[in-house]
């Protein structure tokens, strides 16, 4: 099966050249350097465009969220990272075909409530290939 998550997360290790954009969670030996620069993304939920076909396409809501040693350097990642994913185009990545990324709303910010980390998130929506590909 296609890893959407897993795609994001390569995409945006090449596009904004940062090493820690990471699935789902930040790692627990992560965690040590924070406030960092750092990127999770993870599912979030929503609607499916295809849930009433049979293509074996199908599209996930995803949450980015930024981190920084401030509020501002947390927004500039995300507006960096936001803009490398509105440029994806039938791409390839972790063996999933990506058609394409799209805003799907305004961002919000605040800081991670645990820990009080500066943090900036914003949602997008992704097309995909639900079968894996070379």
């Amino acid at each position: 099966m296609a890893d959407p998550i897993g795609a994001l997360v390569l995409i945006l290790r090449a596009d904004i050249n940062l090493t820690r954009v990471f699935g789902g969670e930040l790692p627990a030996e992560e965690t040590a350097s924070m406030p960092a620069s750092a990127i999770v993304i993870r599912p979030s939920g929503g609607i499916s465009l295809t849930g009433n076909s049979n293509v074996e396409h199908d599209t996930l809501r995803v949450d980015l969220f930024g981190y920084g040693p401030t509020p501002r350097d947390a927004m500039a990642l995300v507006e960096r990272a936001g803009l490398a994913l509105r440029r994806v185009q039938r791409r390839v990545a972790a063996g999933t075909l990506v058609h394409w990324v799209n805003s799907a709303g305004g961002y919000s910010s605040g800081r991670e409530p645990d820990t009080d980390w500066p943090r900036v998130w914003q949602s997008f929506q992704l097309f995909y290939a639900l079968e894996t590909v070379a």
